[in-house]
């Protein structure tokens, strides 16, 4: 009877122990993306100033902002809903901006304050605070 009690104990103990480890998560997750974000490679856009920004809620702005020869600028705005899954951005733009309601869906990676959008360019963003896209919205 000692040695079948002393065996229910290994056996709890161990279901415990599994229990409270948990495998690293290292899965991308909405928090990592809220925020603003500011497109830094301009030699591929020229004069343009790119913008997103990501709610905690799931909404997203999209600014884009065209720079003139004069210093004067005109933009134009988006909005819509985004889902994160694994490693995968998936943006669905509001129905009456133009697209056809189909999510445009990217790998992304977030290092720091670093946003790489895994596109046809390999985007990349860097953190910028809320107030820089806010009198564009």
């Amino acid at each position: 009877m000692k040695k079948c009690y002393l065996a229910l104990m290994v056996v709890l103990m161990t279901l415990v122990s599994v229990g409270f480890t948990a495998c690293g998560d290292d899965e991308p997750k909405v928090a990592d993306i809220v925020g603003t974000w500011l497109y830094d490679s301009p030699e591929i856009y020229g004069d343009v100033a790119w913008l997103f920004q990501f709610t905690k809620d799931g909404i997203f702005h999209q600014v884009v902002i065209n720079i003139k020869p004069d210093g004067k600028t005109d933009y134009f705005t988006f909005h819509g809903t985004y889902t994160v899954k694994r490693n995968q951005l998936s943006f669905i733009y509001d129905d009456d901006q133009g697209f056809d309601g189909d999510p445009l869906t990217v790998e992304y990676i977030v290092q720091g304050d670093k946003l790489m959008l895994m596109d046809q360019d390999h985007s990349t963003f860097t953190r910028v605070m809320n107030s820089v896209i806010e009198p564009y919205l």
